[in-house]
């Protein structure tokens, strides 16, 4: 009987495991967010990848690494009042580094002290769209808060308060086109507020898209190949 017994626990134990639960004294702990996966290499603190996504990361300080969150494949997540600062590296990319994702919301948060040798962004969208950047606080990052890449489209920036950050623009788009990558379409940035100068006092856009209506981002490999605005200032923004 207590053979028996035994068993059948560890089947349960198994069968849970499995499923993605954890069972009474087991060591396996669920994920605490849909698609949480363990983080690939460049050190990062929170990783999706996949799942269902509508869910919202909220009221959390990240800090102390190179990256916070990564979002790939995924639909309908909000990331919302947080803290982002003091993430710095040699493999730093953003405090959320969003990949191949749509309906990101991003709002309410603060993002400081961001920085790196090759300028780390606030928000980095790859291949990302239609997903909104509102009502966050970006200050002192040594990449352009807001960056996209490689054909990211409809997203929209606005309602946000910029001091000291950035290389080339406030919410620029940079990529390889000779390794296949595309120009983005269709983003908007409108109605934020923003200090004159970026990180270091640099002198900088508020917006920098390639070609020419977004002049030269002044990187080797950039925006020959994009005819149209990939980024489009709507207006309403204010000096502080």
């Amino acid at each position: 009987m207590y053979i028996r017994r035994a068993l059948t626990a560890t089947a349960v134990g198994s069968a849970l495991a499995l499923a993605g639960m954890a069972a009474p004294g087991s060591a396996v702990a669920a994920a605490k967010y849909p698609g949480q996966a363990k983080c690939p290499t460049g050190d990062y603190q929170l990783c999706i990848d996949g799942g269902p996504g509508g869910f919202t990361i909220s009221g959390k300080k990240f800090s102390g690494h190179d990256n916070a969150i990564l979002l790939r494949n995924v639909k309908n997540v909000t990331v919302s009042g947080n803290q982002f600062t003091n993430l710095s590296g040699s493999t730093g990319y953003a405090g959320v580094h969003v990949k191949n994702s749509s309906g990101i919301v991003i709002k309410k948060n603060t993002f400081s002290n961001l920085r790196n040798g090759g300028n780390m962004h606030g928000i980095y969208l790859v291949k990302t769209s239609g997903s909104s950047i509102t009502g966050n606080k970006f200050s002192s990052i040594t990449g352009d808060p807001v960056r996209i890449r490689d054909g990211s489209k409809n997203n929209t920036v606005s309602g946000n308060t910029f001091t000291g950050s950035g290389q080339y623009g406030l919410f620029s788009e940079w990529g390889r086109l000779e390794k296949g990558e595309t120009c983005g379409s269709g983003n908007i940035f409108k109605s934020n507020k923003y200090k004159s100068g970026g990180y270091g006092g640099k002198k900088i856009s508020l917006i920098k898209w390639g070609g020419k209506g977004g002049g030269s981002t002044g990187l080797k490999l950039t925006w020959g190949n994009c005819k149209k605005a990939s980024i489009t200032n709507k207006g309403g923004n204010t000096k502080l």
